[in-house]
């Protein structure tokens, strides 16, 4: 007479790259109507990968840290807006830029997040 002993353990399902990495990817669309430039930055990122984007196109930035990002557009990469937004890990934020018809907020930019007019801050970008 023998002594069995059946052990099981449940596993849990596999984290996705994205939750395990706490990244998130930002696509920015351009609306305007003209040529303008656009990046994503965020924390103290020296890098830039500031983006020439066409009237109707979009650019995709990948592996973006989750947290608190900065989307930027300029007409002319040299004076630049720029909109915060929080990014959760394995979101993928789809961001567009429109021309303002506002003209009182001095800014020629609004952008639209989940339906809401978001109006950016100019400044001098880093």
């Amino acid at each position: 007479m023998g002594i069995f002993i059946i052990q099981s353990c449940e596993t849990e399902p596999p984290r996705p790259q994205c939750e395990i990495d706490n990244v998130g990817t930002v696509t920015v669309k351009n609306s305007t109507g003209y040529n303008v430039w656009v990046d994503v930055t965020w924390g103290n990122v020296t890098e830039n990968y500031e983006k020439l984007l066409y009237n109707g196109n979009s650019y995709k930035y990948n592996q973006i840290p989750a947290g608190s990002i900065e989307i930027w557009v300029s007409f002319d990469g040299n004076d630049w807006a720029y909109n915060y937004v929080s990014l959760s890990a394995c979101e993928d934020l789809t961001y567009t830029w429109y021309l303002s018809a506002r003209k009182s907020t001095g800014c020629p930019f609004v952008a639209y997040i989940n339906g809401e007019e978001v109006y950016p801050v100019l400044k001098q970008k880093h």
